[in-house]
Formats: structure tokens, C-alpha cells, sequence
């Protein structure tokens, strides 16, 4: 019973990754795009100026330009994917260490600490873009949730002293 209910968590993660995808998922606006490239090209370095007026150009003309709001997106689905991997591997490591051993706490505090190791790397190689607040809280909870299902309940102190998000 308590491993099914770690497993629930899977879908509670999955708002996470969900919302990380709606980020970076992007949906032409010729006007919006239009006003990206303007301000691209206002703040741009002079030698780039030339491809960000051919791209103003097509967006203008209705032909085919690139996404202008890549310029700002700091992670991408290979990152999300990761990030998705590794709170795969905190389930499956938390379910484990309750088979294996009884769950010691020693175990499940060294699983929460890798897994917020882990998020610390990945969001730093990210420019600190991946986890902002709404996604932090959602994270925490999980981590928190998960943890006292496997029955340890001291993983926000573990949280709060390892995270950098």
C-alpha cells in the first residue's frame, strides 16, 4: 500500500514537467514575435544586427522566420527530461530503500540529498531559469510528500539546507 502511494507521486510530479513544457512551447504571434525581434534587435551587438533585420523582414512578410523568444529560453526538453529523470530515480530510489533495508533514515536522507543535489546542478546549468517559485513550492511538496510516505519526515530540513533554488 505505502509503495502504490509512493508511485502516485509520479503524477504529481508530472504538473511540474507539464509546466515546464507549456514554457518553452511556443505558438507563432506575428505581432508578438515582431515586438521580440524589435527589442532583440534594439539591445543586439551591431554585427548581429543584419540576421535580426531579415528575420523583422519575414515576420513582416508573413514568410517562414525563426522563434524569436529562443533568445530567452534557458533550458530546453533535453533539461526538462532530465529533470523528469531524476525525480523518477528519487521514487524509485525512495521505494527502494524501504524493500531493501527497512528504510533507514540515514538511506533516505542520503536519497533526498542527491536528488536536491542533483536539481541544484541541473538548475544552475540552467542560469537559475528552471525552478522559479510556483515550480520550487510544487517541488518541495513532492520531495516532502514522497519522503514522508516512505516514512521520513525531516525532509524540508534537508531541503532548506541543501537546495539553491
Amino acid at each position: 500500500m505505502i509503495f502504490d502511494k509512493i508511485e502516485s507521486f509520479r503524477n504529481q510530479k508530472q504538473g511540474i514537467i507539464d509546466d515546464l513544457r507549456v514554457c518553452i512551447t511556443y505558438t507563432p504571434n506575428r505581432d508578438n514575435d515582431l515586438l521580440c525581434f524589435m527589442e532583440q534587435y534594439l539591445k543586439a551587438d551591431p554585427k548581429n544586427r543584419p540576421r535580426l533585420l531579415e528575420e523583422i523582414k519575414h515576420c513582416i512578410n508573413g514568410e517562414e522566420y525563426e522563434n524569436p523568444f529562443l533568445a530567452y529560453n534557458y533550458y530546453n526538453e533535453k533539461d526538462i527530461k532530465e529533470l523528469d529523470n531524476v525525480l523518477d530515480e528519487f521514487i524509485d530510489k525512495l521505494k527502494n530503500s524501504r524493500k531493501a533495508s527497512n528504510g533507514s533514515d540515514k538511506e533516505i536522507e542520503n536519497v533526498i540529498a542527491d536528488t536536491i543535489f542533483k536539481i541544484n546542478e541541473l538548475h544552475d546549468k540552467c542560469y537559475g531559469e528552471l525552478i522559479d517559485s510556483w515550480r520550487n513550492k510544487r517541488l518541495i511538496e513532492f520531495i516532502v510528500t514522497s519522503a514522508k510516505y516512505a516514512g521520513y519526515e525531516n525532509a524540508i530540513d534537508i531541503i532548506n539546507e541543501k537546495k539553491l533554488w
